[in-house]
């Protein structure tokens, strides 16, 4: 058999193929194949954390159930705004139980908020420390939201031993009432 130059041009040939299949065929075909599980792994990833979620729901559920249970236990304990007044006579007679005299109170500009509102009452008492001790005391047992943001204490020299001078802030949490032109304390 003669080799000649159309000879080695047809086994030239044939080796080509394997590599221009390669080429033109395989590379393509495993880049599409490597692209096809990056978006499977990004999909397998995204259905897990959407069934992590899932899972999540229910325990949502029940914690907004038991959220909404303690926003009603608080709104239950503001009083409407027209019975601030009473929660200040209460205040009033559980410093009068205890041997205090409330020598002035004066109410500051109420504090609107979404839900509720917030009246802040500058008051000044004067008696014996232990007494105010436990009309704090009680002023925390009361069922109605108050809070005290700040306080001063002033022992007083010429009343004699333990008695004081107490200059605080009561701040008392109400529901607000559309069309209720003020409070009867102002």
């Amino acid at each position: 058999m003669r080799f000649g130059t159309r000879e080695l041009l047809f086994v030239l040939l044939l080796l080509a193929m394997p590599g221009a299949a390669w080429w033109f065929v395989f590379q393509p075909a495993n880049e599409q194949i490597e692209h096809a599980r990056a978006e499977i792994q990004t999909k397998q990833e995204k259905l897990n954390q959407l069934e992590s979620a899932t899972r999540q729901i229910d325990d949502l559920g029940a914690e907004i159930d038991r959220l909404a249970e303690a926003v009603a236990m608080f709104e239950d304990k503001l009083p409407a705004q027209k019975d601030v007044d009473v929660v200040l006579k209460d205040v009033w007679q559980l410093a009068a139980r205890h041997g205090l005299k409330p020598s002035s109170v004066r109410a500051d500009r109420t504090v609107q908020s979404t839900r509720y509102s917030e009246l802040p009452l500058r008051m000044v008492i004067v008696g014996d420390f232990d007494g105010f001790y436990s009309f704090l005391l009680d002023l925390e047992r009361l069922s109605r939201i108050t809070r005290i943001p700040e306080m001063k204490l002033v022992k007083q020299l010429r009343d004699g031993d333990g008695q004081m001078e107490a200059v605080f802030t009561l701040n008392i949490f109400f529901e607000p009432r559309t069309g209720d032109d003020g409070l009867a304390i102002r």
